[in-house]
């Protein structure tokens, strides 16, 4: 079970996952057009993937469509619950802080979609090189993660102010951050994207999207 002194936003979390907008239910298209781009020529019948901070499991059954065995993993125990009402075929897994429980290079692909950015940058590097050790050599890292210009979350020093994550921490980041997240990796694409929520022209949505091999 996790520690909440260890997660401050945990209790954040724990209440959202209990809510009916935190049932999100269709993949975010961006996803859908990146794992397009990864090969699926892996050595095996059955490759892996990992969810990680897999929040409602919105990507499990993406996943599978794409030929994956799905384990979906997350800090917090009601998003675990509902994983596994929605989804009881895919392995749900509660975790903590790095290293997590899985073996060296045990997944095909790990993804971790908008999740890195409500962790500290020093936190956020051990995460990114605890994927790389469960990846598999030629393995995939997908995710996204808020870039700096988003408004969104109505941050002020690090504290979320929209209402259903009010009191939650976070960090945005720079094009630079992300490609020292990930300077283990052979190889590294990035994206960016921005959009404004519909009748709110003022505010603005930001995240880097990216894949990376090892």
């Amino acid at each position: 079970m996790s520690d909440d002194s260890n997660h401050p936003s945990k209790k954040v979390w724990e209440a959202h996952y209990t809510r009916e907008k935190s049932k999100l239910n269709y993949p975010d298209e961006n996803l859908v057009r990146i794992l397009s781009r990864v090969p699926s020529s892996f050595n095996t019948d059955n490759p892996r993937a990992l969810d990680f901070g897999a929040g409602s499991g919105r990507h499990c059954l993406l996943l599978r469509e794409f030929g994956y065995d799905v384990t979906a993993a997350d800090y917090s125990e009601n998003s675990i619950q509902t994983i596994q009402e929605s989804y009881p075929w895919a392995k749900a897994k509660l975790v903590d802080l790095p290293p997590t429980p899985f073996a060296n290079e045990e997944f095909e692909l790990v993804v971790n979609w908008g999740v890195l950015h409500y962790n500290s940058l020093e936190l956020a590097k051990q995460i990114a090189e605890d994927f790389f050790r469960i990846l598999k050599s030629g393995g995939y890292l997908a995710g996204s993660i808020r870039a700096v210009g988003d408004t969104h979350l109505k941050a002020l020093n690090g504290t979320i102010g929209t209402s259903d994550l009010k009191g939650g921490s976070t960090w945005f980041y720079s094009e630079e951050d992300v490609r020292t997240l990930f300077q283990n990796f052979s190889q590294l694409e990035i994206g960016y994207t921005e959009r404004t929520p519909i009748g709110k022209l003022e505010e603005r949505i930001c995240h880097w999207i990216f894949l990376a091999k090892k």
